[in-house]
């Protein structure tokens, strides 16, 4: 599932390549209103075309994008439509843009071969030939058209403080963890309204490297754990956006590389042997020389 890292890495791609061009048409899967919400698909080319892309935005793992009318040829002044679209990964959502290089995933496929890709549920023409494609092969995204401002409106206003551009300080975040109780450390993480953007594997990664036992009570963490948490979480999601999720420059070392088994056991050379476990509902990997449960 794209995470925080991935989506980032998806604004930035319509940042560098669509903010400020203008739409020509949308083709969209007509028979798709699971993945495509807020209209029905074939009124989707209708809402958004002549429609200029303003500004796009991420907020965990949501990504949002605001269109207006612009400036036309013969004033200085905007039209007033405005839509919004806001979109969620899923499972196995991905932007791709026709002719650059798609992201690349550890736990689905992105089609490089075709045009449009496989998969594809929308795809949005612009005035100077850019074509822009959101595939989704098991339909578990969302692609929703509104007039109304996400930031306002669920499930954005109901989510927690953006894990990486708005992360609480450390004391913030243990009283957070303490009210949590015997709740699972993990599965807090996890938790979308506690703070966004955290999935499985940057969950995994972040505990891995501040050496917290997945299942550790949030109630029992320490001031110099949550240090370690705190830190950790600022400086994972750091390094991935910092090469736009790109996995194979993640530092060797990371518990990342290791944890894509399909819950067969794994060694990292001179750390020990990886393991699986599951908390939160979510399958955890974690390395027992490493996660050690302290006293509760």
């Amino acid at each position: 599932m794209p995470e925080l890292p991935e989506v980032d890495h998806a604004r930035v791609l319509i940042q560098k390549n669509l903010v400020h061009k203008r739409v020509l048409s949308v083709d969209c899967a007509l028979d798709d209103n699971k993945v495509i919400r807020g209209c029905d698909p074939k009124d989707v080319n209708k809402e958004l075309k002549g429609l200029q892309v303003r500004y796009v935005k991420r907020k965990g793992k949501y990504l949002y994008m605001k269109l207006d009318g612009g400036l036309d040829n013969h004033s200085t002044t905007t039209t007033t439509t405005t839509k919004y679209v806001l979109v969620h990964f899923g499972m196995t959502g991905s932007f791709v843009v026709k002719g650059i290089k798609p992201a690349s995933y550890k736990s689905f496929t992105v089609d490089e071969d075709t045009w449009p890709p496989r998969f594809c549920k929308v795809r949005i023409s612009f005035t100077d030939g850019t074509q822009l494609a959101f595939l989704d092969a098991r339909r578990f995204g969302r692609f929703v058209v509104s007039q109304e401002d996400p930031e306002a409106t669920p499930p954005i206003s109901e989510l927690g403080p953006d894990a990486l551009l708005d992360l609480p300080d450390e004391k913030q975040l243990r009283e957070m963890l303490l009210r949590r109780k015997r709740a699972k450390v993990k599965a807090v993480l996890l938790d979308q309204g506690f703070v966004s953007g955290i999935g499985n594997w940057v969950g995994d990664e972040v505990l891995y490297q501040s050496a917290l036992h997945p299942e550790q009570p949030c109630e029992s963490l320490t001031e110099a754990q949550v240090s370690a948490l705190h830190g950790a979480i600022s400086s994972v999601l750091g390094v991935a956006t910092e090469v736009e999720a790109e996995s194979s420059k993640f530092p060797p070392r990371w518990l990342f590389h290791y944890r894509w088994t399909g819950k067969k056991r794994a060694r990292i050379e001179g750390v020990g042997e990886v393991k699986f476990l599951t908390v939160g509902g979510r399958t955890t990997a974690f390395v027992p020389a490493v996660h050690r449960k302290t006293s509760v």
